[in-house]
């Protein structure tokens, strides 16, 4: 199996596990409509899906780290697909967030082992570049979901159908992925027992590192998450839009991010990841803030002002580009280009299940803030985060460009990592 499709195979998953996220989310406002569901609910179903990838995280990252990569890979993609399918037959709304949950564990293990893969499966000169490629295809997914959700959303029951096209998108990610191999650098520098995994995450240096490399992602899935969960229904209530035009609305936003991302693909390797975080963070920030301050003080309703709408719009966009310009790819792989070929999964699941925190967060924070003294205060909420993320990568994230791979906390001479020809 070449690498190319080795990458596309694996990279894959992001694309599914970014569109079920988007999927739930542009089914809500049918399903708070449908069942009639309360604010607590709505926030208990949204938040769901992160409860299962913290655990799905912090389940597979060790567990890839002590038998292998490849597994996780596969058995990861076999329970998101079950419980997709789960999700799109629910009778009821208990049955929904427990197959949510589920969906949730597939995702987050799959987050938690994709990133170490390709860290260890390409060389380090193109490294940062391709697992750019490889989030670039969040946005697609989100995208996706978006569009299946216009179109399905003019049906009743047509929040069902985005769900279900989740689960069928699983059968020819798991065909390809059949093939791929295990980790080289994994094979040669695996632990050896759990007591080694812990040992290594105890020492002070992995300890800073994953603690630094944790809230910068939370900080930044506090918005991100947040603003995904929320966008439809946001769109409804403050622009005025339909459920389904929501939908639409939402694929226009988003698709602001496809040439934002494409930045940061023919980037990333020639400015590094500290750059374009950092100035990535600083205008998703400023957008959020002044779109939450004239949401908030603003003239109501906003739909009623051409001229304060169009420049709400513009923030929202702002808002959007600059996060997939930097911190949307940056606070994903940073992780696992920083840490030791023995423990990088299990890194990687503690940073990623923090940036599920910071999406519970966000959801919790907006649904409360949202309901108390509108969508601004949810939105300045956002900007907060993301001004904390500003601070803490220009004051701690070190560049990673062309590091080269690290196996038992050293450094190794030769940056490239030969993938084998097939399995």
């Amino acid at each position: 199996m070449n690498t190319r499709r080795v990458v596309l195979a694996v990279g894959a998953g992001i694309f599914i596990g970014t569109y079920d996220v988007a999927a739930i989310s542009v089914a809500l406002p049918q399903v708070v409509r449908v069942w009639h569901i309360s604010t607590g609910a709505v926030a208990l179903l949204g938040s769901s899906t992160f409860i299962g990838m913290i655990l799905g995280s912090l389940l597979a990252g060790p567990l890839a780290d002590r038998f292998g990569r490849r597994m996780i890979l596969l058995l990861d993609f076999i329970a998101y697909g079950l419980a997709a399918l789960l999700s799109a037959l629910s009778p009821s709304l208990a049955w929904l967030i427990w197959a949510r949950v589920i969906v949730g564990l597939g995702v987050g293990a799959d987050f938690a082992v994709v990133f170490p893969y390709l860290v260890e499966y390409v060389d380090s000169a193109h490294r940062g570049r391709v697992m750019a490629w490889a989030m670039w295809a969040a946005n697609f997914g989100m995208l996706a979901a978006y569009g299946a959700g216009a179109i399905a959303l003019q049906y009743p029951g047509g929040w069902r159908i985005p769900l279900a096209v989740g689960a069928l998108l699983v059968l020819p990610i798991l065909w390809f992925r059949r093939s791929i191999p295990e980790s080289a650098e994994w094979q040669a520098h695996r632990a050896t027992s759990w007591r080694d995994v812990k040992g290594i995450l105890r020492s002070p240096h992995y300890r800073k590192t994953v603690v630094l490399s944790s809230v910068t992602w939370l900080s930044y899935q506090v918005s991100d998450q947040g603003l995904t969960m929320f966008l439809p229904l946001m769109l409804v209530t403050v622009f005025g839009t339909t459920v389904a035009g929501a939908a639409w609305h939402s694929v226009l936003v988003k698709a602001v991010t496809i040439p934002a991302a494409l930045f940061t693909v023919m980037l990333i390797d020639r400015w590094g990841r500290r750059p374009l975080q950092v100035w990535g963070f600083w205008g998703r920030a400023l957008g959020l803030l002044l779109l939450g301050a004239l949401l908030l003080w603003g003239p109501s309703p906003l739909r009623s002002h051409p001229a304060w709408t169009t420049a709400a719009w513009i923030l929202l966009v702002i808002a959007y580009a600059f996060g997939a310009w930097g911190p949307d790819k940056t606070t994903v792989i940073t992780t696992a280009e920083r840490v030791t070929t023995s423990v990088r999964a299990s890194s990687q699941a503690i940073a990623e299940a923090s940036g599920r925190v910071g999406g519970i967060i966000g959801i919790a924070g907006y649904s409360f803030l949202a309901a108390v003294w509108g969508p601004g205060a949810g939105l300045l909420f956002f900007g907060a985060m993301a001004l904390v993320g500003t601070i803490i990568s220009q004051a701690t994230l070190p560049e990673t460009k062309s590091v080269a791979v690290q196996s038992y906390g050293q450094v190794a001479e030769d940056p490239v990592i030969v993938p084998p020809a097939s399995v």
